[in-house]
């Protein structure tokens, strides 16, 4: 971490999120019924979503932090991937099933309603809310190298893409006279939801089994075991991810006449 005030955000970052989601979650609930905005309603999962996944936040990161141990002398980080794969999981299903009921209410023209222009404003609001939480949250994400606030960070991204969509359906349905494109959105942000879960899937289980660092951290790495005085060779470079460290094993070449002490 490059400033101190970095240690707080780390520890902050999953309350503020948990704070800001369960808000928006309410909002967009509310607002969605009240207004009758399907995809309001659909918009208001991914703030569900992002509720359960600053929990995890909260959970991990406290996990993580414990010290290291005989029975993990790796320390405790791979329970952050572990959460974001029971996370994922939840996002795909919940996904399945908002996709299947949109699409048998985009099929009956008798349900569709041009939604209230209420909800028009409160996804501007959504948008602007969760732009700023993904500016802060990627922050944290890169001083830490937290897969799951990394998680988070893409979460509020997308969440604030869902509700740009929202915003533009709910203009279409109400000054183009197309009340059927707010399911159509609907629909949409289901799809979404599935692709990101499974992209947080596939992260998390590529963690669980031990993936390595790309090449310029790698090279990073050999040059610094280069640079010690005595180092002729690297024989042997294994890195994986554990959390928000990196491990390395490392096998060096030096003259035959040095002893072990040097």
């Amino acid at each position: 971490m490059r400033y101190e005030k970095c240690i707080k955000c780390s520890r902050s970052i999953g309350w503020i999120g948990l704070i800001t989601n369960s808000v928006l979650m309410v909002l967009k609930a509310f607002v969605g019924l009240v207004a009758g905005s399907q995809a309001m309603v659909a918009d208001a999962m991914y703030s569900a979503k992002d509720v359960v996944g600053s929990l995890m936040a909260i959970v991990g990161m406290t996990v993580s932090e414990q010290a290291l141990d005989r029975e993990h002398p790796y320390g405790h980080g791979k329970i952050e991937f572990v959460l974001s794969l029971f996370v994922s999981v939840i996002f795909i299903i919940i996904a399945g099933y908002l996709l299947v009921h949109a699409i048998f209410t985009l099929m009956d023209d008798s349900l569709h309603r041009s939604p209230h222009l209420i909800a028009l404003w409160a996804s501007l609001l959504v948008v602007i809310i969760n732009v700023i939480m993904y500016f802060y949250s990627r922050c944290v994400a890169i001083e830490t190298n937290s897969p799951l606030v990394r998680t988070l960070a893409k979460h509020h991204h997308g969440d604030a893409a869902s509700s740009g969509v929202v915003a533009l359906g709910i203009i279409g349905a109400h000054f183009f006279n197309l009340p059927w494109i707010d399911t159509a959105v609907a629909a949409f942000e289901t799809l979404h939801l599935m692709y990101m879960g499974g992209h947080v899937f596939w992260d998390s289980t590529k963690g669980l089994m031990d993936r390595s660092v790309g090449n310029e951290i790698r090279t990073r790495i050999e040059e610094l075991a280069t640079s010690v005085d005595g180092v002729k060779d690297i024989l042997l470079l294994r890195t994986r991810h554990v959390g928000q460290n990196i491990h390395a094993e490392l096998a060096v070449g030096v003259a035959s006449d040095l002893m072990v002490a040097q």
